[in-house]
């Protein structure tokens, strides 16, 4: 689908009537769990460099494979629509999950979180979405194998930017809005 480098932005992944439904189905949802840490201890040390930091974040789980199948009803039917709408959804889904994260104290600009990819087996060929649910200065940032910046994406309210899930990547965390979300998707080629 796309080659292992490409990092593709769509605009209005999610129309306005959209982006509206699904921040109210959030707003009205008390199910997100907290995770200590965004990446796994081994990856963070693995891929860290000087700006890196160790944030906490919300984390739910709308559908996961592995392991128990999970479809949270409440979200799954409408992130789903949206991938159809892309028309994306006649793939094998691994996983969707939305991570929120807040502001981390004394933060900088250049700080990001753990460099990590979305995929851990190898022989797997998966691409990723990341939907942004609100508008922020939290940018993900995307990295070659010798951890060099290679691209920013800012985020906006209905955008989504799609890569191959081997793709090194992170997430800042916000530092002049309240929140940063997203949702992920994880999906076979």
């Amino acid at each position: 689908m796309m080659p292992n480098n490409e990092i593709k932005i769509i605009e209005n992944f999610a129309n306005f009537e959209e982006q509206e439904s699904l921040k109210l189905l959030i707003k009205d949802d008390d199910s997100h769990g907290f995770d200590v840490s965004s990446v796994d201890k081994h990856v963070i040390d693995q891929y860290r460099t000087e700006f890196t930091i160790d944030y906490p974040q919300f984390v739910k789980v709308i559908f996961q494979t592995s392991d128990n199948l999970i479809i949270d009803n409440k979200f799954f039917p409408l992130v789903y629509y949206l991938l159809h709408k892309n028309k994306l959804s006649n793939k094998f889904i691994y996983r969707i999950k939305m991570n929120t994260t807040f502001p981390y104290p004394n933060a900088i600009k250049e700080n990001h979180g753990p460099i990590h990819d979305d995929i851990h087996f190898s022989k797997s060929e998966c691409f990723s979405i990341i939907y942004y649910v609100n508008e922020n200065d939290g940018d993900t940032l995307f990295f070659n194998d010798n951890l060099q910046l290679i691209k920013k994406v800012k985020p906006k309210q209905g955008r989504a930017v799609i890569f191959d899930s081997k793709l090194k990547h992170a997430a800042s965390c916000p530092i002049n809005y309240p929140y940063r979300q997203i949702i992920n998707f994880v999906i076979f080629k």
